[in-house]
């Protein structure tokens, strides 16, 4: 008669076996995880900073579109912010004054109020952003003169100004710890009154003979 081998059962072997797949598993768990909060972490952030960029490049077009209509423009400073004080005519001649200012916390202001009749408002609220997991405040707004190339060129770079804003985006609860981000904003602004108000007084000074 034949016999039959039957294996012994090793309960040894079968323990480290079970360890060994919990060990594994529990890494790829913990991986998958992290990965996951990864994504979750950059959708999001995605999400709230193209509302930002979206916001810092409507109200620069919106600054831009006033400056260029406005014949007397005035630049000052308020609370470390620049602050841009313009005056235009209608048809008939009659003034509108209109004061550019800003602020940390509601970013930029026409006449002290929301531009767009309050719909252009700082994205500090919104999806991602209750509860205080992201925080959005107006860093910097200020101008830089253009640089004097040439004479020639001078009325021109009188005329001509840079304008930048800052907006910066604070994520408190970021994979790896708290994470700031800024977004600048920048835009090259060409004051045609002034320009032509340059060339009227230079034209005014020539000796007549």
């Amino acid at each position: 008669m034949k016999r039959l081998n039957i294996s012994k059962w090793q309960p040894g072997l079968m323990i480290i076996e079970m360890v060994t797949t919990i060990v594994v598993s529990g890494i790829l768990i913990l991986g998958l995880g992290l990965s996951m909060r990864t994504i979750l972490f950059h959708y999001q952030d995605d999400t709230v900073l193209n509302e930002v960029r979206q916001y810092g490049n409507n109200v620069m077009r919106e600054i831009m579109k006033e400056i260029s209509l406005s014949r007397f423009i005035n630049f000052d400073h308020t609370y470390n912010f620049l602050r841009i004080d313009l005056t235009k005519y209608d048809d008939f001649g009659n003034p509108t004054n209109t004061s550019i200012t800003a602020n940390a916390i509601d970013g930029i202001l026409f006449n002290y109020k929301i531009p767009l009749k309050g719909t252009l408002v700082l994205p500090k609220k919104g999806i991602f952003r209750n509860n205080n997991q992201r925080n959005i405040s107006l860093k910097n707004f200020y101008k830089e003169e253009t640089s004097v190339v040439s004479s020639r060129l001078q009325r021109f770079a009188e005329s001509t100004i840079t304008l930048t804003m800052d907006l910066e985006v604070e994520t408190v609860n970021a994979p790896g710890g708290k994470k700031v981000e800024t977004l600048r904003f920048r835009r090259k602004i060409f004051m045609p009154n002034k320009y032509i108000s340059l060339a009227s007084s230079v034209g005014s000074m020539r000796p007549s003979f």
